[in-house]
């Protein structure tokens, strides 16, 4: 299997021997970064502080690279002997001796925690489908998908005042669910920093709920995820289209 790394964070020259070190990453491999920490302030052992000294500049590298440092998860841990850092000790009338100590490189990699837990889930048992799926269904569930696709078209009037191309077709939405007649739309844009998220969520709410025409539902509310991160690659084919007719290049 190969897993994907979203972060790396590498550091030589560790002041750890090497056993007490890998045995400190290992106390931490599968845990996400905030656990990790935790883990490694309270445990025993001279390796911890050294590598939860470490975990911190990787919850402040990923924080500068716009991702969530609770959603990512350390897939491995990895301590290799490094090399003795030596210097030099003076003494009296004039003599000096050498000190060597042992070293560790550690090298933590990280990915998101949906993507790991994608990855850990046993895979599904098969069964054989039914002749009519939809028509075994309860009618509130079938109520509910018809629902979703009437608020996913009505987004496709919420146009990004950046890009001037409608939020559907530029992959910002990921997901539209309906329940009880209110949807949940998980949606992202190209960064956590980004300021249109007040912006949307106007547009978005005069689209559904005060556009003129019969409102699919009585109310929505927005899931912001950040990980994984929106990249061009989200952009659909008409989306492409768009912004090639206002000057961009794919």
């Amino acid at each position: 299997m190969t897993t994907f790394t979203a972060l790396k964070v590498e550091e030589p020259q560790v002041r750890v021997p090497h056993a007490d070190a890998a045995r400190a990453a290992a106390a931490v491999s599968g845990m996400t970064l905030p656990d990790a920490l935790r883990q490694l302030r309270f445990a025993p052992g001279r390796a911890c502080e050294p590598v939860a000294r470490i975990v911190e500049k990787a919850i402040a590298d990923a924080r500068a690279s716009g991702l969530e440092p609770g959603h990512l998860v350390v897939t491995e841990a990895v301590a290799s002997p490094g090399e003795d850092i030596v210097r030099v000790r003076r003494k009296a009338h004039g003599k000096a001796d050498w000190i060597s100590s042992v070293t560790s490189d550690i090298v933590l990699h990280l990915a998101p925690r949906g993507l790991v837990d994608s990855e850990t889930a046993d895979p599904p048992q098969s069964s054989a489908p039914e002749p009519d799926e939809t028509a075994s269904r309860p009618a509130s569930a079938v109520t509910a998908d018809a629902i979703g696709e009437a608020v996913r078209e009505r987004l496709y009037d919420v146009i990004d005042p950046d890009l001037g191309v409608n939020i559907v077709d530029l992959g910002f939405v990921r997901a539209v669910e309906v329940d009880a007649g209110v949807a949940c739309i998980t949606m992202t844009l190209t960064s956590p920093a980004c300021p249109l998220t007040g912006v949307m969520t106007d547009q978005i709410r005069t689209e559904l709920l005060g556009s003129g025409e019969a409102a699919p539902v009585s109310d929505f509310h927005i899931d912001w995820v950040w990980v994984p991160p929106w990249k061009p690659a989200d952009i659909s084919d008409d989306g492409r289209e768009q912004l090639r007719a206002i000057g961009f290049t794919f």
